[in-house]
């Protein structure tokens, strides 16, 4: 076994030894080196019992399991539409948790957000008016 290995690194190199010995070892693992956009795209078409076993796998696998994307992609299967007011929530938090957070509290910090963002934009609006409001001022005062 060792004289072939040697044969083997000899002739081919380290790389191509190391290949052949995972090769018949059958512990390649060729999906934990694919990209991780194409393993969440993967993990988005398994059940959630599936994801989280395979999140239980390797290290590789389970940064894919953790990611925002997936997570967005697994709501999206079960609520069909997303919300401005949810997209800004899951970037304080996360797609994840958001996705485990029951109706109820959801709904609530749904409702917090759109509150948020109202009196948001009613600031805003009233900061343009004023900015509006002085110019004007500025304006009819120039001799």
């Amino acid at each position: 076994k060792q004289w072939y290995q040697r044969r083997v690194r000899g002739t081919f190199g380290g790389e191509i030894r190391d290949q052949v010995v995972h090769l018949c070892t059958r512990s390649n693992d060729f999906l934990s080196k694919l990209p991780q956009k194409l393993l969440v795209k993967i993990a988005s078409y398994l059940t959630l019992e599936d994801v989280i076993a395979m999140a239980h796998c390797s290290k590789a696998f389970r940064r894919c399991c953790l990611t925002d994307s997936l997570w967005r992609n697994i709501f999206l299967q079960h609520h069909k539409m997303i919300s401005p007011e949810l997209e800004q929530l899951a970037a304080e938090h996360s797609w994840r948790k958001i996705f485990f957070t029951d109706k109820l509290r959801l709904q609530m910090l749904v409702s917090r957000q759109r509150s948020q963002m109202s009196i948001k934009r009613n600031n805003d609006s009233e900061i343009e008016k004023t900015s509006i409001n002085s110019t004007q001022a500025a304006i009819t005062a120039e001799p």
